[in-house]
């Protein structure tokens, strides 16, 4: 009976998805966490506001009605025997 030998091309594609595959999870999950912890220590530019007064806002909506037809089948009687 032969005993299966992997091929070193199947080997190095194997290794070559798995570092992909820690590549692709660093850079979506660590890296954005890192850059986040990293904004919090770094305080806060001061912005300024503005006051532009008063702004009224007047909407009118009119009322949304969808007409629903509704057709019943006559009832059956039952018949005599």
């Amino acid at each position: 009976m032969k005993r299966y030998q992997t091929s070193i091309p199947r080997a190095g594609l194997a290794i070559a998805a798995i570092s992909l595959t820690a590549l692709t999870l660093s850079v979506s999950i660590i890296a954005p966490a890192r850059m986040d912890a990293a904004q919090k220590m770094v305080a806060p530019a001061a912005t300024e506001v503005v006051d532009v007064g008063r702004i009224d806002v007047i909407a009118a909506r009119e009322p949304a009605f969808i007409p629903v037809h509704v057709h019943r089948a006559p009832a059956k009687a039952k018949q005599q025997t």
